[in-house]
């Protein structure tokens, strides 16, 4: 939609870890909600995912009450679905957990869609505001696809019978690519 905007490169550090910065956005106009729209790459083929974890951590607040209600666009219904509210007014974690018909909540283009709003709206003398410390997507599949090896390490013990061969890999995987907000 015309009306959303994409983060800027400062907003986007701000969500980058679990840290407590927190990107935050407001609105001010009675009747509306604050949102924020993660648009996040799943690089594995559609046939191989088993499950979808999606996460939000952070929280809102609006005149009617504080809270962050997280949903995930389903492609064949046309809707926002599988709903999730927190209610704090301080930082807290709500996940998305899809195990079924993940083929709907990914398109064409290998993308999933989170839309994170205020669960209240404002009323026009008190903003709803969302605040965003961190998002992620946790991909399982079945086999190891699409992994890249950041660096690795060997951890043998030698100084016991039999010698145990171990080597330690820290390996990167998905990630989002953009957020906008309205």
């Amino acid at each position: 939609a015309p009306d959303w905007t994409e983060l800027s490169a400062s907003d986007y550090e701000k969500i980058w870890s679990s840290d407590d910065d927190r990107f935050s956005y407001s609105q001010s106009e009675s009747g509306k909600y604050s949102l924020i729209l993660f648009r996040v790459k799943i690089e594995s083929e559609e046939k191989v995912v088993k499950k979808v974890v999606l996460k939000f951590e952070g929280y809102g607040t609006a005149p009617a009450g504080n809270g962050v209600t997280v949903k995930v666009w389903n492609f064949t219904a046309s809707a926002w679905q599988n709903a999730q509210t927190g209610t704090g007014g301080s930082d807290e974690e709500i996940f998305v957990t899809l195990t079924s018909s993940l083929t709907d909540f990914i398109d064409a283009d290998g993308y999933a869609y989170l839309l994170a709003r205020t669960t209240n709206p404002s009323d026009g003398v008190s903003a709803a505001i969302i605040h965003c410390d961190y998002s992620e997507c946790a991909v399982t599949v079945e086999g190891i696809t699409y992994v890249d090896i950041v660096s690795y390490r060997d951890e043998d013990e030698v100084r016991v019978k039999p010698f145990l061969w171990r080597t330690e890999f820290m390996v990167k995987t998905w990630l989002f690519e953009s957020v906008q907000v309205t």
